[in-house]
This record gives structure tokens, sequence and C-alpha cells, in this order.
């Protein structure tokens, strides 16, 4: 008669503990759905954890009030009225198991609408990465652009620089022609000057000495002309060669703006990207400061602009794979 007077609050007691493994399982599988956002929700799934776990406690708090409840039983075999306070006491503890019940799934309701707020703040920080990303690679078309002006920039710095050792070498050309002339002018001005001494006696060859010599006066002439032609158009050369050296100033003007700017769009995308625990941190190097940032001056602008905190951040995140050097490079001395 004990056994069924019994028997119904087993079976209560084991569909409550289906009850408690089935919402265990899907505490469970919230638990799994938000390790897809283990960065961000890593406090909530502690959280959720601690929660399994206490209720994992509690359910072995019930099993062993449940042992206690069976040891009671089996004590009413003799004692009937021990078996209806086991039974008050049992009721009792279903009861407080019921409540328990209805606040794990309060709390279990919570964690689900929480996750849902989490799930749409990852979406707009998704967004904001694609938003970011799509701004680093208009940067890239706009850094093509002035690798392609740059290029043509040397390229035309090379046709003047070679324009300009033709134009030299003619220049030199005609300095050696007009040096020859000068020489001749004087070589014609001292025989014309002979020649004048000796006019009384020699009429006819004074006349041809003075043909000659206007010759030679023409000719000189005309190698003063080139000349001037050719210093007018070395001062043009002058003038385009400096025209080149003020573009590609102004080309590496753009492009440490340029890196001013990646440096910045990696410094929003280091601050939207969900944080990564960074294994260099505790990476030891030697690294210059000082002469680092005189050294690379669009790093000392970055770190002006409060973009990064030093330049050995900048080195550890970006500069080593940029192929920069931390420390000056020693100069070998040089033996006799």
């Amino acid at each position: 008669m004990l056994e069924r007077v019994l028997r119904p609050a087993k079976r209560q007691i084991e569909a409550e503990r289906d009850d408690y493994r089935a919402e265990y399982e899907r505490l469970s599988a919230l638990i799994g759905r938000a390790e897809y956002e283990r960065v961000l929700l890593q406090r909530h799934a502690d959280a959720a954890v601690a929660e399994a776990a206490a209720l994992r406690a509690e359910w072995d708090a019930h099993a062993a009030a449940r042992a206690a409840a069976e040891a009671t039983a089996m004590q009413a075999l003799a004692d009937a009225t021990a078996m209806r306070a086991g039974w008050d006491e049992h009721l009792a503890a279903r009861q407080a198991a019921e409540s328990r019940i209805a606040a794990a799934e309060s709390q279990a309701q919570a964690a689900e609408a929480e996750a849902a707020g989490l799930r749409a703040a990852w979406n707009e920080h998704l967004a904001a990465r694609q938003a970011a990303e799509a701004g680093i690679a208009g940067l890239r078309a706009e850094w093509d652009e002035h690798l392609a002006a740059r290029q043509a920039a040397e390229e035309a710095r090379k046709t003047a620089e070679s324009r300009f050792n033709e134009l030299r070498a003619a220049a030199l050309r005609v300095r050696d022609e007009r040096d020859a002339l000068l020489k001749a002018r004087q070589a014609t001005e001292a025989e014309a000057a002979s020649l004048r001494a000796e006019r009384d006696a020699a009429s006819q060859a004074e006349a041809a000495a003075e043909a000659r010599a206007g010759k030679a006066v023409a000719g000189a002439r005309t190698a003063a002309e080139t000349l001037a032609r050719l210093e007018a158009e070395q001062a043009s050369l002058t003038l385009a060669r400096n025209e080149a050296e003020n573009a590609r100033n102004h080309a590496q003007e753009a492009v440490m703006m340029l890196q001013i700017q990646l440096l910045r769009l990696r410094a929003e995308t280091g601050r939207l990207a969900p944080p990564e625990p960074d294994a260099e941190e505790q990476e030891e190097f030697e690294f210059d400061e000082a002469w680092y940032l005189q050294r690379y001056p669009d790093v000392q602008a970055a770190v002006k602009a409060e973009q990064l905190s030093s330049g050995r951040e900048h080195y550890r995140r970006h500069g080593r794979a940029e192929g920069r050097q931390p420390v000056p490079v020693p100069v070998p001395a040089l033996t006799a």
C-alpha cells in the first residue's frame, strides 16, 4: 500500500527531474549559440554557465532530498504518522522546486532577450567594419593613382634630365666652337694688324685680309647668338626641373597624408573590431622611441593626433610588417 502511495510521488519526482534535465539542455543550447559571440558575450556566457552550475547544484540538492524522502518512506513502513509528515515535507519541496523552475524560466527568457540585443549590436559592428573596409579600398585606389602619377613624374624627370644632358653637351660643343672662333679671331686680328702695317706695301693683301676679318667677325656673332639661344634653353630646362622637383615634393606630401589617413582608418578599425588577446604585447624588443618618431614623421603625426599611443605600438602593430627599423642601424667603422 505504501508503494502505491509513493509511486505517484516517484513519477512526479522523475518528471521534475526530466524537466530539470530539459531546462539544463536548453540552457546549454543557449550557451552554445552564445559561444559564436564569444568575444563580446564572454561575460554573459560566464553568467549562463554559473547559472547552469547553480541549477546543477539545485538538482543535486533535489536528488539528495529525494534520497532523504525515500529513506523517510522506508521508515514510514513502520510508522504511518512519520510517513504523513514526510509526505508533507515532499509537497513543500515540490512547491519550492516549482518556484525555482519558474525563476529559471524567467532568467532564461531574459538571457534570450539579452542575446538578441547583443546579436543586433554585432550586426551593427559588422556593418561598420564593412564601411571601414570600403574606405580602406578607396584609399588603396587613391594610393595606386598616386603611384601612377609618381611614375609619370619620374619618367618626365628622366626625360627632362636626358634633354638637359643633350643641351649641356650641345652647349659644351658650342663653347668649344666659340673658343676656336675666338682663337681664330685673335689670329685674324693679329694678321689684320700685320696687314695694316704692310698696307702701304700691299693694298690688295690688306683688302683680302679685311674681308677675312669680316667673315671671322660674322662667325663670332653667329656663335654668340647660338650661345645665347642655348643659355635660354638651359634656363627653361632648369625651370622645368624645378617644376618636376615641386611635383615630387607635392607627391611626397600626398603620400604622407594618405599614410596618416590609412593609420587613422586602421586605428578606427582597431577600435571597432572585437577585442582579441594580443600575445605580442608581452614581447620584449629593442626600441628607440625618440629616434623612431623623428625617423618617421607620419607616425609622429599620428601619435600627436592621438590615433596611436606611442611609436612602439605602431611598430608592434604595423611598422614591423612594413619593414621599418625600431632602432638606428649602426654604421660600421672604416678601417685604415
